[in-house]
């Protein structure tokens, strides 16, 4: 019997037969062989053992070939991409770019968002399994190399090949070094949000299950041994993009809304990633990137603040609204529509300018729920000083109390109105989508009441500057044409203002004025 084996094992050892394939071939040539093997195994002869696994080893790593299909073929890519296109760009780059155009910073190329479209809608079940039959020839292969003392070599041919597979998918997904590198930061993390959510709930999942169905009837420690043989750089790699990322985008304030998403992607997939790697390394490497995400988080958010109050510019030279003003509000409005509640769980402490300003007039508030809430309103403090230090420099005084008035209504108009932005959420999933807070609910009555006493003590001060003056032109062609002009026109006297409007109401400056808008303000004032 011993005789029949051996010939059997060395038959499949000849110049014949090295270029053919046992497991391609005739069903009841292949359990024949493992036959012969586990004959083989019940002996001490060594050499021909050997010369068994050598061929196992073979087949094994051709069956792991032959069925691992590579994510994302060309061909079906281009049709899924031309599918989903439409689809995505109502919603993610519109929300994206709201950050970016509103604070000054530079979009994606068009081609970089074109690339970025196909990750919305691909398929990811389209990804084929390795198919059970091939599983089973896997196991059968893997329980025999594992008996004869071969485990090392069984994992290092099944990494090997596996491991090629995610290779191919950052390349594919456009997160590999040498892509990377093309792209700008808003592209690269478009790539690496999009990439980290098909790896980690996808691809590595997948992996895991197939080194449990090839593994796990021999010992369970293989298996983990050998997913975290496969999946453990590729996993680590993924995490250090952010790692680099951070300390790129922590340079300037703008990038805080990057940064939050990251840290919203990484939450979000950090129970995925305890149940996929049970090894410490992993689990330690994601939690320290995510520590770090947050740390940049705060740093730029306080950056944020410091640059608000060490803001040098000028005041504009006809008393509108500053473009500080326009940019704070913007900018805050955004954290507390789209972000308060992944930032309020990253800011743990009051600002800390609040002790080295003395100068701010500023009052802790008992109904803030939040540290963040704490930190909006000390910004809304900030700019206030900031313009009220700006409007000492005009030279008229009348035009001082004027730019108060735009720059505090349009203050009071953006912590009133009920959305910042009528944009779809910036969220990869409808399902992650987050409650929206609006400012108002932040400051509460109280703070608003406190801005319409600042408007209403800028415009005593413009009455008592201009009484006696025809110097209405010059107010109606400041932003402050949209203003509560009810509440202006009672300050100011209504039948004074309706006579300055006649006075004034042929000026050019108010010609590009619609016709709609004058009448409808003449029709307030009069009645």
């Amino acid at each position: 019997m011993k005789s029949s084996a051996v010939e059997i094992i060395f038959g499949w050892d000849s110049e014949e037969t090295q270029d053919k394939m046992i497991f391609h071939g005739d069903r009841q040539e292949v359990e024949r062989y493992l036959q012969a093997v586990d004959e083989i195994q019940r002996s001490d002869d060594y050499d021909v053992i050997q010369i068994a696994m050598s061929r196992l080893q073979l087949e094994f790593r051709n069956i792991l070939i032959s069925h691992t299909n590579y994510p994302f073929p060309s061909h079906r890519l281009y049709r899924i991409i031309e599918e989903g296109k439409q689809e995505w760009k109502i919603r993610w780059p519109r929300a994206w770019l709201f950050a970016l155009n509103r604070f000054g910073a530079t979009s994606s190329p068009k081609r970089h968002v074109d690339e970025l479209l196909r990750f919305a809608s691909i398929s990811f079940n389209e990804i084929r399994a390795v198919p059970s039959y091939a599983v089973n020839d896997l196991r059968r292969i893997a329980e025999r190399m594992i008996s004869s003392g071969y485990l090392c070599q069984c994992i290092d041919v099944y990494a090997s090949i596996r491991k090629s597979v995610f290779d191919v998918a950052f390349q594919r997904l456009e997160i590999d070094d040498s892509r990377l590198g093309q792209l700008d930061l808003n592209a690269k993390i478009h790539c690496w949000i999009k990439a980290a959510e098909v790896c980690f709930r996808t691809m590595f999942s997948n992996e895991k299950k197939l080194c449990e169905q090839i593994f796990n009837g021999v010992e369970t420690f293989i298996s983990d041994a050998c997913f975290m043989e496969t999946a453990k750089a590729p996993a680590i790699q993924l995490l250090n993009f952010v790692d680099t990322t951070c300390t790129t985008l922590t340079s300037s304030p703008d990038n805080l809304f990057k940064i939050l998403e990251l840290h919203r992607a990484l939450e979000s997939l950090m129970p995925q990633i305890h149940l996929l790697f049970r090894s410490e390394s992993v689990r330690v490497v994601a939690a320290e990137v995510l520590s770090r995400l947050a740390e940049a988080a705060r740093e730029t958010l306080s950056q944020f603040e410091n640059n608000v109050l060490i803001d040098s510019s000028k005041g504009v030279s006809d008393g509108a609204v500053h473009p500080l003003t326009k940019y704070v509000m913007k900018y805050i409005s955004l954290i507390s529509e789209y972000y308060k509640v992944s930032l309020s769980k990253l800011i743990v402490s009051k600002p800390s300018s609040i002790l080295d300003n003395k100068d701010l007039d500023f009052v802790e508030e008992e109904e803030w729920i939040s540290f963040l809430d704490m930190h909006l309103v000390w910004i809304i403090e900030i700019l206030q000083f900031k313009l009220v230090d700006k409007s000492r420099q005009y030279k008229k005084e009348s035009l001082s109390h004027m730019f108060i008035m735009n720059n505090v209504h349009y203050i009071f108009k953006w912590l009133r109105r009920p959305s910042c932005v009528d944009f779809e959420e910036p969220y990869l999933d409808p399902r992650q989508a987050l409650p929206r807070y609006l400012l108002r609910d932040i400051v509460g009555d109280a703070y608003l009441k406190k801005l319409t006493r600042k408007f209403k003590k800028a415009a005593i001060g413009y009455k008592k500057t201009t009484r006696g003056k025809n110097s209405w032109p010059e107010l109606f062609c400041q932003q402050c044409f949209d203003m509560h002009i009810l509440e202006f026109a009672k300050l100011v006297g209504a039948n004074r203002y309706s006579y300055a409007w006649e006075k004034v109401g042929n000026n050019d400056l108010l010609q590009s004025k619609s016709n709609k808008q004058i009448k409808n303000l003449k029709f307030m004032v009069e009645n």
